[in-house]
């Protein structure tokens, strides 16, 4: 999407400064490729601003942001620092707060309850220093085992209660039939501790760092997962539906609504790591700036055992975001005009409105899972949806 401009020319923004890149086929230079991204985000905040307003939470407004280490998330923290500064010069503006929140996925590596002194507290550490205005919360994943809006007897391997939390996730993750359904259990897991810290601190909205490529990827690897029916739910901007289960994780008790958004939807992923080679905050964090993202693809392994479909995804539409940037961008705005259908019930892991004909059709000949014929082999409905069932039973 953006590459060094093979010859000398004015940049097609400011028409002052010599044009070093090229942004979306024009030539443009250092200070408006910059400016043009930071614009992007600014627009996406101001709809995110708009659709917490009527909120009943007292100002200032405050967000959780998902840090993943990784360059989209990386650049959005940097993006929400340079915001923050902005609206604390503003006399008019309410104060804007962010909460960037890891979530360390290492259940390996032995560990006191508060160790501090991790790698991912390490790098934290170095992320406080470039970014003054944002605060930094590490979580262990283990910390998920206390979330509510997850039906814990859908998931298998838990084991008992009074194991240690993160031999508990490691004996579960272990009885997951692939790589795919373990990344996908990782990635919803993830997403629903997050909402609990935001919901839990009383924060305004979660806020997650998918670029446009990203959340392309995200959209057909829903879909190949099975679960085509939640992709508007994953991958727009809005309210998310959440259901809170008792004390056991099986009974449902309630339903809630929290607001969902992508600051970075309208960025691809090139443009990111063109914008993070001109960042010094963000290269000394040592993160992949121009040309990295060419690099890992020489690197990739294009088919590979170990390899789970959100992999494969994410590797393609890297390839081709350059040369089909419209396409690419299409995949999300049509994404973006489905309806989001809601019902009563709730799929126990993914959270998604359960669409019962729709998983029957999705399961074709390979029939009802054994869990939901009762002792007379009569059909009830299932805790999962059908891509939920395919990631936790195979």
């Amino acid at each position: 999407m953006a590459r060094s401009a093979p010859d000398s020319k004015p940049c097609s923004k400011c028409k002052a400064e010599e044009a070093s890149l090229k942004l979306r086929h024009a030539p443009t230079c250092r200070k408006c490729y910059i400016l043009y991204v930071e614009t992007k985000v600014a627009k996406r905040l101001g709809h995110l601003h708009r659709d917490t307003r009527t909120s009943s939470l007292p100002e200032p407004r405050r967000y959780v942001a998902g840090l993943s280490f990784g360059p989209s998330s990386s650049a959005m923290v940097c993006l929400l620092d340079e915001q923050t500064r902005i609206q604390a010069g503003r006399k008019a503006s309410s104060p804007f707060e962010v909460l960037a929140v890891h979530v360390d996925t290492d259940l390996d590596a032995p560990r006191e309850e508060g160790a501090r002194d991790t790698p991912a507290q390490r790098l934290l550490a170095r992320y406080r220093g470039a970014f003054p205005r944002v605060e930094f919360l590490c979580m262990p994943l283990s910390k998920v085992l206390q979330v509510r809006t997850v039906d814990w007897s859908t998931l298998p391997g838990l084991g008992d209660a009074g194991q240690p939390p993160a031999e508990r996730l490691r004996s579960m993750f272990a009885r997951l039939p692939s790589v795919t359904a373990k990344t996908d259990v990782l990635r919803m897991l993830i997403r629903h501790l997050l909402l609990h810290i935001a919901m839990e601190r009383s924060y305004a909205a979660l806020l997650l760092g998918h670029s446009t490529t990203a959340l392309a990827a995200l959209t057909l690897a829903e879909v190949a997962n099975g679960r085509g029916f939640s992709v508007p739910w994953q991958i727009n901007d809005g309210r998310y539906t959440l259901c809170t289960y008792d004390s056991d994780g099986a009974a449902p008790t309630a339903q809630t609504e929290y607001p969902i958004h992508y600051p970075m939807r309208e960025v691809f992923g090139g443009e990111i790591s063109t914008y993070i080679s001109l960042v010094p905050a963000l290269t000394e964090l040592g993160l992949r700036g121009q040309g990295g993202k060419e690099e890992a693809r020489r690197d990739a392994v294009v088919s590979h055992k170990d390899t789970s479909i959100e992999e494969v995804m994410a590797r393609y539409f890297d390839s081709v975001e350059d040369s089909f940037s419209g396409i690419v961008a299409n995949v999300v705005r049509t994404t973006g005009k489905l309806d989001r259908v809601r019902g009563d019930t709730l799929c126990g892991l993914c959270g998604v409105t359960l669409d019962q004909q729709g998983d029957d059709r999705w399961a074709g000949d390979i029939g009802l899972d054994p869990d939901e014929r009762d002792g007379q082999g009569v059909h009830r409905p299932g805790k999962l949806c059908y891509g939920c069932k395919r990631s936790v039973h195979g």
